[in-house]
């Protein structure tokens, strides 16, 4: 064979590997949720039918250079689909044969069942490997996920997950040129058939592929472990965070137009206060994605509260009577630990939390006062005299402990707090007895201070019993507190009518 025949054979040779890469290419699309595999020119033409040497050689060695550069990307990207298959989803062989199997979270067994179970028709563990995968891919996680996203979009999200869990560089370069490939080929279909709303989408799954389009909470949980806030506040500003990616799911979709228009949106249904504290924690948000180079501008800057957000009503004080009678009625209706809340309540105008958490330790029968030692506020923390009518509760519900609160029997919430689920029940004790929605617990705490400006404390005396800001500067600052003697004359002056 003359040396010009073995390059025409060597070329004929690896024609024939490129239209066994371009199956491969098929299956290994197939994966990636692309069913248009065209390594060749866009009119579908191969050049192989000419008959003439130097053609078929120019050819020839134009589609080997593809096909080693795409030989290198599947290898990479077949390696990496198999490696992203989550631990939870697993391989079990019966009768020669793999199956795919995955346990369900309880909330979705209802729907699915305890477990997902396919099988894969084959006795091969990579090819097995390699179905699961593809399972994964289009079915079992948007089945998992609730359907939350649309197959093209969970797609992107993959390739996303396939980018940034690439070990070498080498490897991240294989991905995002295969995708610009995929995503490059969709265009143009979609383009061929003037479908515009495809070939938008196509463009917004590219960017999410390529991490130019960021999920609002891709950061949360980081955003959560940089600040020092208590579970309660985190829990709060994630809710706001994950509301927002409600209505846009892109952090780079929410420019100074949108983010405008949404604080104007809160103004309907929301006060001042609570917009303010909602801006506070968007801003919080943006400055974190800012500072990780993740966005360039925060578009909640210079926002303030609409000036039609909704004022809120303040708490209404109940009458002695009505705290009388509240309390008669929760003893009457069983519950005893409520009535004996609201007896504390009553007596001191302490917070409902201050009261549900006060610890035994911090209770002197002796020196009859109890201590505030965990506020929202420096004013508080305070010492509150226990009232003669209030004080054989106290030693009812201490006996001989010496540890653990007061009230021994409440529960704590998630974020440690006591008061919610006794708040609650109180809540419908206050519905029951006919009180609207500007009567809450609180009330108890605004009848004291009300009893007493009418039994005429001073106003600085009063904010030293409840913890309230001092009203005057020079009180304020200066001033140490008045002295547990002066507060336990002015608690004294407290009236209820008998029962």
């Amino acid at each position: 064979m003359s040396f010009g025949d073995k390059r025409l054979e060597r070329d004929r040779m690896c024609l024939g590997m490129l239209k066994d890469s371009q199956e491969l290419c098929g299956k290994s699309q197939l994966l990636l949720g692309t069913f248009e595999p065209n390594l060749g020119r866009r009119d579908g033409s191969r050049g192989d039918n000419g008959g003439e040497e130097g053609i078929l050689r120019q050819e020839a060695t134009k589609r080997t250079d593809c096909l080693i550069s795409r030989t290198v990307q599947l290898h990479t990207v077949w390696k990496m689909c198999v490696e992203w298959v989550p631990s939870t989803m697993y391989l079990v062989k019966r009768h020669q044969i793999y199956w795919a199997l995955h346990d369900v979270p309880k909330a979705l067994q209802g729907k699915l069942g305890r477990r997902l179970a396919k099988s894969l028709e084959t006795g091969n563990k990579l090819e097995a490997e390699r179905k699961a995968s593809l399972l994964w891919l289009h079915d079992w996680s948007h089945k998992l996920a609730g359907g939350g996203r649309r197959t093209e979009d969970s797609q992107a999200f993959f390739y996303r997950e396939l980018v940034r869990n690439a070990e070498t560089e080498r490897e991240r370069e294989a991905i995002t040129s295969h995708l610009a490939d995929i995503y490059s080929d969709r265009d143009y279909a979609a383009q061929e058939r003037g479908d515009a709303e495809a070939a938008n989408a196509n463009f917004r799954q590219f960017k999410i592929a390529t991490g130019r389009l960021t999920p609002l909470s891709e950061h949360l949980d980081a955003w959560m472990d940089s600040v020092a806030d208590t579970p309660k506040t985190k829990a709060m500003k994630r809710a706001e965070v994950l509301k927002l990616e409600k209505a846009h799911p892109y952090a780079e979709e929410v420019t100074a137009e949108v983010a405008s228009k949404w604080i104007a949106g809160l103004g309907k249904q929301a006060s001042a206060k609570t917009i303010g504290r909602i801006l506070s924690f968007l801003r919080g948000y943006w400055k974190y994605l800012r500072a990780q180079d993740v966005l360039k501008a925060d578009p909640f800057a210079g926002l303030s509260p609409p000036s039609t957000a909704r004022r809120r009503a303040s708490w209404v004080p109940f009458t002695a009577t009505q705290v009388v009678d509240l309390r008669k009625q929760a003893a009457a209706g069983g519950d005893h630990e409520l009535a004996d809340l609201i007896t504390l309540a009553m007596w001191s105008g302490a917070r409902i939390e201050e009261l549900c958490s006060l610890e035994i330790p911090n209770v002197d029968l002796q020196a009859k006062a109890f201590k505030v030692v965990d506020a929202k506020t420096e004013a508080g923390l305070r010492e509150v005299p226990i009232h003669p009518k209030v004080l054989p509760t106290f030693r009812r519900l201490i006996g001989k402990r010496r540890e653990g609160c007061v009230l021994a029997h409440l529960s704590s919430n998630k974020f440690g707090d006591r008061s919610n689920a006794i708040g609650k029940r109180f809540g419908r004790l206050k519905s029951d007895a006919k009180f609207g929605a500007g009567h809450v617990f609180h009330s108890i705490r605004k009848t004291v201070v009300t009893l007493l400006e009418n039994a005429g404390t001073s106003e600085n005396v009063a904010a030293d019993i409840v913890g309230h800001e001092k009203p005057r500067i020079t009180y304020g600052l200066y001033s140490g507190g008045a002295s547990l003697e002066v507060k336990r004359k002015a608690l004294a002056k407290l009236r209820y009518p008998a029962g």
